[in-house]
């Protein structure tokens, strides 16, 4: 995937579950769901496709609808793991101690309604973009 097909790309499960491929998350079926349980977890976490929705589940932790490019709750998980994976790349610590995702998660927490629904969308892209960016160009 490229820079433009990224940009291009709408919001909803296809760029979830691109999203999640790209946070290293593995793709399996509701139904392998099961098997994988009983013998043992996915070091990253899994998103289990039930139709054209996505469940994340991550070790140790329940599960929770994925859904990144569509709701702040998924937009909040996405700004959430790229803290943790890049916290040392992409902050910046401001005199009064604040970083750069505390000021983005601020400013998105200040939207008004009419952009509400535009944020997790804009989020998800900008975390693809990053992605791509940090592994120097074109990903699957």
């Amino acid at each position: 995937m490229n820079e433009q097909q990224i940009r291009d790309m709408k919001p909803g499960p296809e760029m979830d579950r691109t999203l999640g491929l790209a946070l290293g998350y593995e793709e399996i079926l509701v139904h392998e769901d099961l098997e994988r349980r009983q013998k043992s977890e996915h070091e990253r976490g899994t998103i289990i496709r039930y139709g054209i929705r996505y469940i994340l589940r991550r070790k140790d932790q329940p599960a929770v609808e994925w859904s990144p490019s569509t709701t702040w709750e998924g937009m909040g998980l996405v700004i959430e793991e790229m803290q943790n994976r890049w916290l040392q790349v992409f902050t910046t610590h401001y005199h009064d101690g604040t970083t750069d995702a505390q000021v983005v998660r601020e400013a998105m927490e200040t939207l008004g309604d009419a952009q509400s629904k535009e944020a997790p969308h804009a989020v998800a892209k900008a975390a693809l973009l990053a992605l791509l960016a940090l592994r120097g160009g074109e990903q699957r």
